[in-house]
């Protein structure tokens, strides 16, 4: 993308092109415009959720994981694998949900003018991509912690599987890459 066309953007901010520091928050927008849109399909966004269980639980739950799938020789993400991630990461996940209803309410169900949602601080927390016809996270320094912390614990795990049973080649398929990896 050339810098004409990002500064063409409604997200374009200049200062944080040139300095990576914005002097400005920027406030969310309900200026409602007719551009046709999907809605967010909350089971692949990110939104705050209430725990399934507790943090050990989880970081148990994630090591039995990792093992399972060592021992099948699984290289990349499973369905289960990602299931896993989002329940543990959400649990620090802003309300994006809540967001975009609130959007949603104030625009009287359309869009709005900027494309971005953002939550009561003024983050940007999501958006949504025109041309692409889809929905892009703008992860939390929490959400993006939690996710390290998560490949930690499974890659750790994994590897201890590994080393105590020797490495088991498996048979990758498709299905088994993800966007999560």
């Amino acid at each position: 993308m050339r810098v004409g066309d990002m500064a063409q953007s409604p997200d374009f901010d200049v200062n944080l092109f040139f300095t990576g520091k914005s002097k400005a928050t920027k406030k969310p927008e309900y200026t409602p415009v007719d551009t046709p849109f999907v809605t967010p399909n909350w089971d692949n966004i990110l939104t705050k959720s209430k725990p399934k269980m507790s943090d050990e639980d989880f970081e148990n739950a994630i090591r039995e994981l990792a093992r399972k799938e060592a021992s099948q020789g699984i290289l990349a993400g499973t369905d289960e694998k990602s299931q896993l991630r989002r329940d543990y990461i959400s649990v620090v996940s802003p309300d994006r949900k809540a967001i975009y209803d609130e959007s949603m309410a104030k625009t009287g169900g359309k869009m709005n003018s900027t494309y971005s949602f953002f939550d009561k601080q003024g983050n940007k927390s999501f958006h949504y991509n025109t041309q692409a016809g889809m929905w892009f996270l703008h992860t939390t320094d929490a959400e993006n912690a939690r996710r390290e912390k998560f490949t930690e614990i499974y890659m750790d795990e994994f590897a201890k599987y590994e080393a105590e049973h020797g490495k088991v080649i498996g048979t990758p398929t498709v299905k088994h890459f993800d966007a999560f990896g």
